[in-house]
């Protein structure tokens, strides 16, 4: 015990890795902050922006929250209308909120694709005459309505939150080995009663406990985020819809109308299992190399290097690329990989990768001739 809290004070304590990792976090409150400032809403000839939008549409959502029949429609068209207006540069109608951009996305004639793709509603169908009425028949659930911005910005910001999450485990991790041969301590710590064992599961144990400390920050921060400031309301909503796109509803896809909590569940799942696998093929990489840049190094270039596989390999290539910490941590991957049915497959090969990882690292460390 007392050698692994040596270890994960060296790897927690360097002004480097504190600095990034404070960096980390401004950057990802950053992004937060553009995703609030893009959020809009009009109500009458009242236009509100960014928090007071937020603000306004999670009032007007309130109102209308709860199974959603023809009635309640009805009653949202007549008190907020149907929007129409659209500008360049705009994101989505003009002239909508939550309540009414709703209703014009998946129960009217209209469409709003781009500023330049679109068709102004003119008209309502029932919620029996529309995917939304599919979909109820189904599942055998009332389709209800709820604001689920809060779904769409967590999943948003997560993402964000797991890339500089990868970035500070390349940099924290990489030198776990690298760093005793660069500064020679490695033959010295080898001649102690504990060195040949004890002190390299100590290492390993640490670098796994600092993984998991970045990666629990990075979801308590997108989470709390997106909480506070838009609500988690709506988790039982179809994904598609709580992804703000109404071109991802596919009633033939059941990826498309699970529980938005339950893809949060997916996804949370898939940014542990990336976290971990990186940390393992980092120390794999520190274990080959007698100085810490190299280490950094090699561990960043591997890291992306699944980026360049999918551009110009297809079919096993992509799926190999699909499966790497750089892909497993992206909200479209998870989303892909859901559609085709791929989950327990990627699963299943991401094990026996890890494993590898972890035991090729301590015998390469173990067994490199002293210096």
């Amino acid at each position: 015990m007392r050698l692994y809290r040596t270890e994960l004070y060296k790897l927690c304590h360097k002004k480097s890795f504190l600095v990034w990792s404070f960096l980390a976090a401004l950057f990802t409150v950053f992004f937060f902050g553009t995703e609030v400032g893009s959020e809009t809403a009009t109500v009458g000839e009242t236009h509100y922006y960014g928090y007071e939008a937020v603000k306004m549409n999670r009032r007007i959502a309130k109102e209308c929250q709860g199974v959603l029949d023809d009635e309640k429609v009805a009653w949202i068209v007549e008190k907020y209308g149907l929007p129409s207006e659209v500008a360049y540069g705009y994101p989505g109608w003009q002239d909508a909120n939550c309540a009414n951009g709703f209703v014009a996305d998946y129960l009217s004639d209209g469409y709003m694709n781009g500023w330049d793709n679109y068709k102004v509603p003119t008209k309502v169908h029932r919620i029996a005459d529309t995917e939304l009425g599919v979909l109820q028949e189904k599942t055998g659930e009332e389709i209800c309505f709820a604001y689920t911005k809060g779904w769409d910005v967590f999943f948003s910001t997560l993402q964000v939150g797991m890339v500089f999450a990868s970035i500070l485990i390349l940099f924290g991790i990489s030198t776990v080995f690298a760093q005793e041969s660069q500064t020679r301590m490695r033959p010295l710590i080898f001649t102690t009663q504990e060195g040949q064992g004890k002190d390299i599961w100590a290492k390993i144990g640490a670098a796994f406990t600092l993984t998991l400390i970045i990666y629990g920050m990075a979801v308590v921060l997108a989470y709390s985020l997106a909480a506070y400031v838009f609500g988690m309301e709506g988790g039982q909503m179809p994904l598609g819809i709580a992804l703000s796109n109404p071109v991802t509803l596919d009633v033939t896809r059941q990826a498309t109308y699970m529980p938005a909590a339950s893809f949060a569940w997916i996804m949370v799942k898939r940014d542990l299992a990336a976290c971990l696998l990186l940390c393992a093929i980092t120390m794999c990489v520190s274990a080959h190399y007698k100085s810490n840049f190299g280490a950094v190094t090699m561990a960043a270039a591997l890291w992306g290097m699944p980026l360049g596989v999918s551009i110009f390999f297809g079919g096993f290539g992509y799926f190999i690329a699909s499966c790497m910490p750089v892909f497993f941590i992206m909200t479209n991957s998870a989303y892909e990989s859901l559609l085709w049915g791929q989950e327990k497959i990627m699963y299943a090969f991401l094990f026996p990768l890890f494993v590898f990882c972890v035991e090729e690292g301590y015998q390469i460390y173990h067994r490199r001739p002293q210096p």
